[in-house]
């Protein structure tokens, strides 16, 4: 039986809480010591931990825990659609230009967006309703997240390419559930 796709599992429009885990690819490092070469990619965590943290402060996900390894990492999100209806249009606009920011900061953070950047936005009902949605959704999280480490872990290691892999798994909370209890039943047996 073919596995279900990640969409009918996760909607971005009801909240849900997910399991999501990513492997990097090129037998490359995301943290630990490289025993071929003698490299230590520790520092990649303080700089894993910021980015977790402003994807934590601009989407409607809450990062519950999170767990850096030398070839993946874990994330345990809770999406919260119920809180972007909340927002106005300007504040969505604003978080959504935070995340994916149309100008940097001279430190290569994001800059604080311009007027004209949020009114592009704002008076574009399709592309707004389209943020909205994203700012919920835990693929969106990930898509941007994996990109982000992705492009800063190649320039460091001054290559290009893939650093992790495409797909991203993801387990919602209830068939969490149903896989520790499956899992229970097979041990005791």
């Amino acid at each position: 039986m073919a596995r279900p796709n990640r969409s009918d599992l996760i909607s971005p429009d009801e909240s849900c809480i997910v399991h999501v885990f990513s492997r990097v690819v090129r037998r490359c490092f995301l943290m630990g010591d490289d025993p071929l070469t003698g490299k230590n990619y520790d520092h990649r965590k303080v700089w894993i931990e910021d980015m977790l943290k402003h994807h934590a402060a601009y989407f409607a996900i809450d990062l519950l825990c999170f767990s850096l390894l030398s070839s993946h990492f874990h994330l345990v999100l809770k999406s919260q659609p119920e809180i972007v209806k909340t927002w106005t249009s300007r504040e969505v606009a604003r978080r959504w230009l935070m995340l994916c920011p149309k100008r940097k900061a001279p430190d290569g953070s994001p800059a604080e967006p311009k007027e004209t950047e949020i009114n592009s936005i704002v008076n574009d009902a399709v592309k707004l309703k389209q943020i909205r949605s994203r700012l919920s959704d835990i693929s969106w999280w990930m898509r941007l997240l994996c990109q982000k480490i992705a492009v800063r872990a190649n320039k460091e290691d001054q290559i290009s390419g893939r650093f992790l892999r495409a797909q991203f798994r993801g387990i919602p909370k209830c068939q969490m559930a149903r896989s520790i209890a499956g899992y229970t039943k097979a041990r005791s047996r």
